[in-house]
């Protein structure tokens, strides 16, 4: 699906511009995917092993539970920025790409090239 933006917008990007857009992101998505998928079997595999382990002493155990932290906080980012590049992707198969969610304004062209996953504009954000 191509996607159309409005009126302001379409001398701003090309085609092939979007087309580039899109593949950024559909290539991020994978990217995340597969980085949730890692870090989830990580620690379905931590968590079974530490139940089969026994810790020495309360270091070992602060340790291990840190490390089940911070791949948790690891893995709770990456599903919300996937959530964010879908919505993304999304907005840009219905031409909405560009376009602030709070304001309905254009999102200027230097903040999409910085930070594609962008929906508000700097007023908005």
């Amino acid at each position: 699906m191509t996607a159309e933006l409005n009126p302001t917008q379409a001398s701003t990007w090309t085609d092939e511009e979007i087309a580039t857009v899109r593949a950024t992101l559909v290539l991020s998505i994978a990217r995340l995917k597969a980085e949730i998928e890692l870090v989830s079997g990580g620690l379905a595999r931590s968590v079974s092993e530490s139940t089969l382990e026994v810790l020495h002493d309360d270091l070992d155990v602060a340790s291990h539970r840190s490390e089940l932290l911070q791949d948790a906080v690891q893995a709770e980012n990456a599903v919300a920025i996937l959530e964010q590049t879908e919505h993304v992707l999304d907005r840009l198969d219905h031409g909405l790409y560009g376009t602030c969610e709070r304001c309905s304004g254009w999102i200027a062209r230097p903040r999409l090239e910085a930070f594609p996953r962008a929906t508000l504009c700097i007023s908005c954000a």
